[in-house]
């Protein structure tokens, strides 16, 4: 079976062994060959540099010396690999010009250029993005998941019976709680208060990160916000492993909005069907008073977004919210893709297994739990790489607390003899 044994490229302190380095170099340097080639044995010792420095050096000073085997060294050494004589500015060329065996040595050393033994070809990246921004309360999870519906099997499952939860648990009012504590919302609840949209989304993003599912707050705003009343509205949106994006889910109104195929929107999709004049999309809501003009109304307020990790508009932006207000704005970018990455990215770094050539993972999700390698679960986060010659192919995912996320490629390439 072919191997690969391998170390860290990184420098450690060797006192020993970097002393010898520092003599040899130094008699090197001062053309000392003599003794230079009192040292051969300890050289022959740092199987490091002996292969393409000490070797070559010790070769040239035993020429130099007149002593036999000379060449019968170099030539050993080119066959175990050497190739690079311009390290040693002519000196080779010098010394050993004149031997009948030169020239085939030297046309060897031009050529002793083996394929790089491993290569990878294509692997998964992770593209850069804005934090999250999620709307969590870690602190306090496992009293919000004992105050919550348990999870269902898979991720849409458990954020719909969390939406329809977080819509009657108390009846809407404007009022606003001074922090962003679900379990403190849902105590003021139990005694009596009622509170309004920014708390629903509070509650549910909460929630859904309790029960591992990312979440966070989307305050929405109408075209003309600067000026009027009743011009913003909160919701919250969350990674939905089952469809592999970001989706909209208003808690005050038990709804969320879905495309002609069925499945839930996000707030891009939303803010580019409002500003295009394209129909509004269908909705799906838990509650029997929602009419299709309440839907019209909801829609409209897609216009400007801001999410709890950032604010994205294309053209200008309005820092004035109903005449006197300022429009708390988080990070603010250009491009709406900077505040919704692919969780089920993954991104991969070289590391060791032991002394063997391996990939240590890391994922996007912020919940996941582990990895998988061709559908089957990886037993840690570092990946060993299999030696035998060829391309190989594998598909490497994250898993998290509802199943496998999509996969992504992984190709490298193995030129061992």
């Amino acid at each position: 079976m072919p191997s690969l044994r391998l170390k860290p490229d990184i420098y450690l302190a060797d006192p020993e062994m970097d002393q010898l380095r520092a003599r040899a170099g130094d008699l090197a340097g001062a053309e000392d060959w003599a003794g230079l080639y009192e040292l051969r044995h300890d050289l022959e010792h740092d199987h490091e540099l002996w292969p393409d420095m000490w070797g070559p050096l010790c070769a040239l000073a035993a020429r130099q010396l007149g002593k036999p085997g000379a060449v019968d060294l170099l030539a050993e050494l080119v066959e175990a690999g050497f190739g690079q004589p311009e390290l040693f500015d002519g000196q080779l060329e010098d010394a050993f010009d004149s031997d009948p065996r030169w020239p085939a040595l030297a046309d060897r050393m031009a050529h002793n250029i083996p394929a790089a033994p491993l290569v990878l070809t294509d692997w998964p990246v992770l593209t850069p993005a804005a934090p999250l921004g999620l709307l969590a309360l870690p602190e306090r999870a496992g009293e919000l998941r004992e105050l919550a519906p348990p999870p269902a099997s898979s991720a849409w499952g458990t954020v719909q019976t969390a939406l329809e939860w977080v819509t009657f648990r108390w009846k809407h009012a404007n009022a606003h709680m001074e922090i962003d504590d679900a379990v403190e919302c849902l105590h003021r609840v139990d005694a009596g208060q009622r509170f309004a949209c920014v708390e629903y989304s509070l509650v549910l993003a909460q929630v859904l990160n309790a029960l591992a599912i990312p979440a966070r707050r989307l305050h929405l705003r109408q075209e003309n916000y600067h000026t009027g009343l009743g011009r913003a509205h909160a919701v919250s949106e969350a990674w939905v492993d089952d469809f592999g994006r970001w989706v909209i889910l208003d808690g005050q109104n038990g709804l969320y909005w879905t495309g002609n195929d069925g499945e839930p929107l996000g707030a891009v999709e939303l803010q580019q069907a409002l500003r295009s004049g394209a129909p509004r999309p269908n909705f799906v809501t838990f509650r029997n008073d929602i009419t299709e003009s309440d839907a019209d109304i909801w829609f409209t307020y897609f216009f400007h977004l801001t999410s709890t990790a950032g604010t994205w508009e294309p053209d200008s932006f309005g820092v004035v919210f109903q005449r006197d207000r300022l429009v708390t704005s988080n990070l603010l970018d250009r491009k709406s893709a900077t505040f919704y990455p692919d969780l089920s990215e993954l991104g991969v770094q070289t590391s060791l297994d032991g002394d063997l050539p391996a990939l240590r993972l890391t994922a996007a999700h912020p919940y996941a739990r582990g990895f998988a390698v061709n559908g089957q679960p990886l037993p840690a986060d570092i990946l060993p790489l299999d030696l035998p010659p060829g391309d190989h192919d594998l598909v490497l995912a994250a898993r998290t607390d509802y199943g496998t996320l999509p996969g992504k490629d992984l190709r490298y390439r193995v030129a061992l003899k």
